[in-house]
């Protein structure tokens, strides 16, 4: 099936000539100023028809709905009897009375007429209960005010399109997903909103914070994506089983944009009125179905790729809707394939957070016996002794460990547990950069049955919350081998992340791209050191740090509020020392050393002196103050942030004392 780019190129042998008088019309449809097809009230803006033609001149395959450069074309499929209503304060409004002035005048002029009144009516509860799951997902810091339509499928999982979650999702060192940058050099945040309807008030407390990307469908896979989301109180749609029959009747809830794409525009004007971005329930009847797709003919148009597929009689989602042809059909993804797909992640990521809920159960806790050959950090790693830190005040705060002693070693690293806070006062690890094998994650969090349940906190402290699991020894960083095809140690340095032991809560707000990625940035610009480092990393114990309120089995934990990190290299060429120290703050720590700027804003990493961790944990960092190249000998020269330095790139990083000149 040709999509309308397709059609130009038939109608026109001078391919490039007709794109051009395409994309004339394109910018006298819509105003000039704006972001993408699915975002604002601009238009459909013409960087997608020229990244199309680029695609065309690659050579490159062309799908059945989508341009090749991204843009999935949604249709309006029958001239009548296919409205899409506005939705406000949560109803569906259907019909033009009982209705705000404000909705009215909206609605003038609208058709409003469609088959399956009736059943509709019977059941109008039933499907607006069911879209109180379906949010527009907004995006801050972004280059577009809302990516497209998603919808809870799980407790704490959304499910949108592939091509929705590309427009501000990236792969991160080419394994895991994580959000883009956006304006500003800040990441693009993403809230799924389902109160963006007209002629009603907002509700931040309704807003779900899209905390991460869990999954995203490759090449050639179901156009889906699965994000991780705090949304405390809304109900997910249910999945429907089996292929539902033609003519069942459906109501697609999504957000609907100004979309000149193929849809003749006085059906625009008579099925959709003047206002766009706004929720919608558009009723319509299953075309058909089989295993690979479900084909509607209710209107949409871009904004709704990610929209649910309501079963008007029964509630449940049949589909994930996400592209169309004009006048011909709409296109979803088939209930039971989002629901394969979501049992894959389950088993793949093994997380007690995806189930369906939360079932009180105590977590699987580690045998002492099965972590008995775990030597631990090496301490010589270097070819010269880190000496670690001496622990001050927090000396006799450490938990005991079964079989003596307070270190727990795992494969490459360990950690040093607070027995007051339940948490890791400080983990070390050891990283050989040349033999790093970056292998997919799997891994299941566990106690570490070594320590006195007392001591430590499970999933308790996660549940419930927008709170995530922040390793401390990044999962990547002990997973190498003296040879390389030694598997099972690199899998034994990866289960043993996730134990809760290296586990420190971190709110999503945090900017942990650039936290977990700071390795990384050490080791691309580490090649005079042998790309050999140590690593160490801990909260920011505060006597002031809050508590989590009505949650239960984890109230007396106080959540820290920044994060540090040392890492130690040796110079191969002349075997010195340089020790590094970084935080992940917004602010509160280095205040007083910095500009303004800097003080209280979004959390950010910087590179600060290893004397100015020491105050603020009460650590003692001994000698490796003095392999600092950051090192002062007056406090009062680090003034105005000439000794704060933010890092967003291996570039920022200084590694070695500058010689004067």
């Amino acid at each position: 099936m040709a999509t309308a780019l397709d059609r130009l190129r038939g109608r026109d042998p001078r391919f490039e000539d007709a794109l051009d008088r395409a994309r004339d019309v394109l910018v006298g449809f819509a105003p000039p100023a704006a972001a993408g097809a699915e975002s604002g009230d601009a238009g459909f803006v013409t960087f997608e028809l020229d990244a199309a033609a680029a695609g065309f001149g690659r050579g490159e395959a062309e799908s059945a709905f989508a341009t090749p450069g991204g843009a999935m074309v949604e249709a309006i499929v029958r001239s009548t009897l296919r409205p899409s209503f506005y939705m406000a304060r949560d109803r569906i409004l259907s019909a033009r009375e009982g209705v705000s002035e404000a909705a009215r005048q909206l609605m003038e002029g609208m058709d409003l007429d469609f088959d399956d009144r009736d059943l509709f009516e019977a059941q109008r509860g039933l499907v607006e209960s069911r879209a109180l799951g379906a949010g527009r997902l907004n995006l801050f810091n972004g280059f577009r005010e809302f990516a497209g339509t998603g919808w809870l499928v799980d407790e704490g999982i959304a499910v949108t399109n592939r091509h929705v979650a590309e427009l501000f999702a990236r792969r991160w060192m080419g394994e895991d997903w994580d959000f883009q940058d956006g304006q500003f050099d800040r990441r693009i945040e993403v809230r799924l909103n389902p109160l963006e309807q007209i002629d009603t008030p907002d509700d931040p407390t309704r807003a779900a914070f899209v905390t991460g990307i869990l999954w995203v469908a490759g090449p050639g896979e179901p156009d889906m994506a699965f994000l991780k989301v705090h949304a405390p109180g809304a109900e997910p749609i249910p999945l429907a089983t089996g292929q539902p029959e033609a003519e069942t009747p459906v109501a697609v809830v999504g957000y609907p944009e100004r979309d000149p794409r193929d849809n003749p525009r006085h059906l625009i004007v008579s099925f959709f009125g003047d206002r766009f971005g706004v929720k919608r329930c558009a009723p319509g009847r299953v075309m058909r179905a089989d295993a690979w797709t479900l084909e509607h003919d209710a209107s949409t148009l871009g904004g709704n790729s990610g929209s649910v597929v309501l079963a008007t009689a029964t509630g449940e989602a049949l589909g994930l809707h996400f592209a169309g042809a004009a006048q011909e059909r709409n296109v979803a993804v088939p209930a039971e394939t989002v629901a394969a797909a979501l049992r894959r992640l389950r088993t793949s990521l093994a997380m007690p957070a995806l189930s369906t809920g939360s079932t009180g159960a105590e977590p699987e806790a580690s045998r002492a016996d099965d972590l008995a050959d775990r030597e631990g950090f090496d301490r010589t790693f270097l070819g010269v002794e880190t000496a670690l830190p001496g622990l001050g005040r927090w000396q006799d705060d450490l938990a005991p460990v079964a079989g003596g002693g307070t270190e727990l070693r795992y494969c490459h690293f360990s950690v040093w547990q607070s027995a007051s806070r339940r948490l890791p006062l400080m983990t070390a690890v050891n990283i050989d950069g040349n033999h790093l094998r970056r292998i997919p994650r799997t891994g299941r969090w566990r106690l570490d049955g070594r320590l006195d349940r007392a001591h430590q906190a499970g999933n308790e402290l996660y549940r419930s919350n927008p709170l995530d699991k922040g390793h401390m020894v990044r999962r990547l960083d002990p997973c190498w081998a003296e040879d390389m095809a030694d598997e099972d140690t690199i899998l034994k340095a990866q289960a043993d992340t996730f134990h809760y032991t290296n586990s420190v809560p971190q709110h999503a707000d945090l900017n942990q791209r650039d936290w977990v990625g700071l390795e990384d940035y050490i080791l691309d610009a580490a090649g005079e050191y042998d790309f050999r480092v140590n690593v160490l990393t801990g909260p920011v114990f505060r006597d002031d740090d809050r508590h989590l309120r009505d949650q239960e089995g984890a109230e007396d934990i106080a959540i820290p509020r920044e994060f540090w990190k040392v890492a130690v290299m040796r110079r191969a060429a002349c075997g010195t020392l340089s020790a590094t120290g970084y935080v992940l703050s917004h602010g509160e720590m280095i205040r007083g050393l910095t500009e303004a700027e800097f003080v209280l804003g979004a959390y950010e990493t910087y590179q600060v002196p290893l004397a100015l961790i020491e105050t603020a944990t009460e650590l003692d960092f001994g000698a490796l103050k003095q392999a600092d190249p950051m090192a002062v000998p007056d406090a009062r020269e680090a003034a105005f942030g000439r000794q704060v330095l933010r890092v967003r790139g291996p570039g920022d990083l200084t590694l070695a004392a500058v010689t004067p000149r």
